[in-house]
């Protein structure tokens, strides 16, 4: 998730540093126990610490330091200074921590428990400012997609995200055995819809594109007592090019904010009031 280096926080040190807290507690207290891993560094600094004999926390930081080093290099951001404090809580509670038992013997309440720790510490650090693991960054600060560049090619790094977690967690599946792999892929998918939440929150804004704009408006504040939301230009809609209807009709593009329990009904009263109406996802960055 990308970082909210925006953010307008008095205190981003101290969010940063009990993200990493939290996230540790989600490792050390809840997936390690069961021989579980996380995704990005985070998970390779485990299988490793397994082999090597080295402390996992101390691991953690070092293989960091050089990706988000590059990140840095690549971006032109500093990210690096910004990222260290809720690195070194990071690493430095799960050192404390790893000599606790697990807080339950059963693995999928675990698996859970800890990928809900885990995004709640990541996406508490990232929404200011810092980052505790280097590849759990796959946006910039402007909500495009961040890349690298390598072999002369920008390579979209939520690409290079998704390709290194998959062969981890192949690898996971021989190192460690099948069923705490797909425990692990359970913990990692727990960890990023938490993440996701805590930036979106519990509503999605959503586009309605309909040649009938008052019938729409009429039937869903008759339905779900919802107005629509003020928006800025109309070519800002994410996935389609709808620039030429921005121009022509700007008045039929709706924006509403819905929350996730009403979607489908949401949906459903749109159809009914004009089936031929469009619905379309906007990213908060994009209103």
């Amino acid at each position: 998730m990308k970082p909210a280096s925006g953010d307008a926080s008095r205190f981003p040190v101290f969010y940063s540093v009990i993200g990493g807290i939290t996230a540790s507690v989600g490792l050390e207290l809840f997936l390690h126990p069961h021989d579980m891993i996380a995704g990005g560094v985070t998970g390779i600094s485990r299988l490793v610490s397994l082999y090597t004999q080295e402390h996992f926390g101390l691991l953690l930081f070092i293989l960091n330091l050089p990706l988000m080093l590059l990140y840095s290099l690549s971006t032109h951001k500093p990210m690096l200074l910004r990222a260290l404090p809720g690195l070194f809580a990071f690493s430095g509670s799960a050192i404390i921590l790893s000599p606790f038992p697990a807080v339950s013997g059963h693995p999928v309440v675990c698996a859970l428990g800890g990928g809900i720790c885990i995004g709640l510490g990541a996406g508490l650090a990232a929404r200011h400012g810092g980052l505790l693991d280097s590849l759990g960054l796959n946006q910039s600060d402007d909500g495009r997609p961040s890349s690298l560049l390598l072999t002369h090619r920008k390579i979209p790094l939520i690409q290079i995200v998704m390709l290194c977690n998959g062969l981890l967690l192949i690898t996971a599946g021989f190192v460690l055995g099948w069923e705490p792999a797909l425990y692990s892929a359970l913990s990692c998918l727990a960890a990023y819809e938490t993440t996701r939440l805590m930036f979106t929150g519990l509503t999605r804004m959503v586009c309605v594109v309909s040649k009938d704009q008052q019938t729409v408006e009429e039937a869903l504040y008759r339905r779900l007592r919802i107005h629509s939301t003020p928006v800025g230009s109309p070519a800002k809609i994410q996935g389609k090019n709808r620039g030429k209807l921005a121009e022509e009709k700007v008045e039929q593009v709706i924006v509403y904010s819905v929350h996730l329990l009403d979607l489908q009904r949401f949906k459903a009263v749109i159809q009914m009031a004009d089936p031929q109406a469009e619905i379309l996802y906007l990213k908060r960055w994009e209103v």
